[in-house]
C-alpha cells in the first residue's frame, strides 16, 4: 500500500505541474502585449509639394542617405518590426511625426502628407510585392491631393473605369493591367482628362500610383516601382 500511495502522488504531482505549465504558455502566447520582432522594409517619400529636403528618421536615427525632395522616393529600407516612432524632418528643422506599428516580413510605403490647412500627417501603406499575372502589371492607387472632395476616377485606355471616387487619403486595391496600356485619370466631375503613359508600365512590374494637385488641371500621376 506504501509504494502504491508514493506512485498516486507522484502522478498527481505531474499532473499537476503540466497543467500549469499549459496555463502558463497558454498565457504567454495570447499576451497582447508581447512583440514579436523580427524585419519590415518601408519605403519613403515626400508627398507634400510646399516641402523639400526631407531627412526621415526612425526612432530619433536617420534612416536616408539624402534628403527627400518632392516626389521623391528612397529605395525599400530594412527596419525593426514593431511601434516605430516615424519622422520627417526639414530644413527649418520642424518635424513631422507618426507611431507607426509595422508587421515582421511585411512591405510599406510611407508618405509625408499635407492636408488643405497645410497641417502635415505621416501616413504608412501596406504593399503587395506576389507575382503579378503573366504580360500584365500590377498597380494600386493612392489619392494624397486633400483639394477634390469628389474623389478622381481612373479608367483604361479602352474608357472601362476601375477606381471610382478615390478619396483623400484612400487607397485601392491592387489591379492587374495589361503592359503598355494607357491609363486616364481625372478629378470626378471635371473634364480635365489625363493619361499615364502605357510605355511605362512593364510587364512583371508591381507599382504604387499616387496623385498630387491644388486643380484639375495640375493633378498629377506618380509612379513609383515597387520591384
Amino acid at each position: 500500500m506504501k509504494i502504491y500511495t508514493n506512485i498516486s502522488c507522484s502522478l498527481n504531482k505531474l499532473f499537476l505541474f503540466l497543467m500549469l505549465s499549459s496555463v502558463l504558455v497558454s498565457c504567454k502566447k495570447h499576451d497582447p502585449d508581447i512583440i514579436v520582432k523580427g524585419e519590415a522594409k518601408v519605403k519613403m517619400i515626400n508627398a507634400v509639394q510646399t516641402e523639400s529636403n526631407q531627412d526621415v528618421y526612425f526612432d530619433n536615427e536617420k534612416l536616408t542617405a539624402t534628403a527627400l525632395a518632392f516626389g521623391e522616393s528612397s529605395d525599400y529600407l530594412k527596419i525593426s518590426s514593431g511601434s516605430r516612432n516615424v519622422s520627417f524632418m526639414g530644413t527649418n528643422n520642424i518635424s513631422t511625426q507618426a507611431l507607426i506599428n509595422f508587421t515582421p516580413s511585411i512591405t510599406y510605403t510611407t508618405f509625408l502628407i499635407s492636408d488643405r490647412t497645410g497641417s502635415r500627417e505621416v501616413v504608412s501603406y501596406e504593399d503587395n510585392l506576389s507575382n503579378t499575372e503573366t504580360g500584365k502589371a500590377k498597380i494600386k492607387l493612392i489619392n494624397l491631393t486633400p483639394y477634390f472632395a469628389t474623389g478622381i476616377n481612373v479608367t483604361v485606355q479602352a474608357g472601362t473605369q476601375f477606381v471610382n471616387g478615390l478619396l483623400y487619403k484612400e487607397a485601392s486595391n491592387y489591379f492587374n493591367v495589361d503592359a503598355g496600356m494607357n491609363l486616364r485619370f481625372n478629378v470626378v466631375g471635371s473634364g480635365s482628362i489625363k493619361t499615364i503613359d502605357g510605355a511605362t508600365l512593364e510587364a512583371g512590374k508591381i507599382y504604387t500610383i499616387w496623385f498630387s494637385g491644388i486643380t484639375a488641371a495640375a493633378l498629377e500621376a506618380h509612379l513609383v516601382a515597387d520591384n
